[in-house]
């Protein structure tokens, strides 16, 4: 459909203009990635865990790695409400970006625990919680994308987006396999007293991806492009149509909905 040099897209229960509808899913697609890199920052040191934490403090057990991984969820646990409650009061980039960016700050708190003389355990401890506190954003991902999709397109999105966990959680030990082409030994970065190898280049990998999703979500990702409800659209067709004033008749059995002025 075409409305004073506007295209109109109805599909059911939306109707929006091409440019809304590439914005909110170009925003849906990047939340994608972030789901994706939120399992991949589980599972990327799965199995390195137990080694690295023997090489760096010999009074850690077995008993303490439990601690360890358990840590990524309780992490979660606790930030899944918190980003949740900011995102109903805030744009939904800010708790997305701050949590990305813990995520970041924690995977390099990570690649430097061998540092300390003494308490490496402890400090490992607290890198892995705070992986899972930044991956904590999961809440406002499934928010973000519930509200940005019409009702014809939430099933398939929001299987898109568990799809995106679920590959983030396989491809995690892949990327660890790859890396340990780098050796234990790998190479130190004597100017900011950093190793890389095989146990800390797969965190340094999990930042690198971070830091993108973070320029992603400020530069790409749309602050409003949820909320694709009824209400929303009229908005959306009122910009469009300026000041002559538009209705929506609601949706008839063919699945089709009209516009008159």
């Amino acid at each position: 459909h075409a409305l004073l040099g506007s295209k109109i897209f109805c599909n059911r229960d939306i109707v929006e203009t091409q440019q809304h509808y590439r914005s909110r899913w170009r925003s849906i697609r990047i939340l994608y990635l972030t789901m994706f890199l939120s399992s991949v920052g589980f599972s990327i040191v799965i199995m390195s865990i137990w080694p690295y934490l023997q090489k760096i403090d010999a009074t850690a057990d077995a008993s303490f790695l439990g601690w360890i991984i358990a840590a990524y969820s309780v992490g979660q646990m606790v930030a899944s409400p918190l980003f949740g409650m900011w995102s109903n009061y805030r744009p939904r980039g800010e708790p997305l970006a701050v949590s990305i960016t813990i995520s970041v700050a924690a995977n390099c708190l990570y690649a430097y625990v061998h540092l300390p003389t003494s308490h490496n355990k402890y400090y490992m401890l607290v890198a892995r919680a705070l992986v899972g506190f930044g991956a904590g954003n999961v809440a406002v991902v499934r928010s973000y994308i519930a509200g940005a999709t019409s009702l014809a397109e939430r099933t398939s999105a929001m299987a898109n987006t568990s799809a995106c966990q679920a590959i983030g959680f396989i491809l995690g030990p892949v990327f660890q396999t790859c890396f340990t082409l780098i050796g234990e030994k790998g190479v130190t970065w004597e100017i900011i007293a950093l190793q890389v190898n095989m146990y800390t280049a797969p965190v340094l990998f999990g930042a690198l991806l971070g830091v993108i999703n973070i320029i992603l979500i400020f530069a790409i990702f749309s602050q409003d492009g949820h909320g694709s409800n009824s209400q929303q659209v009229a908005r959306n067709i009122r910009r469009i149509s300026g000041r002559h004033p538009l209705k929506l008749i609601p949706q008839l059995p063919t699945g089709r909905s009209f516009l008159y002025l």
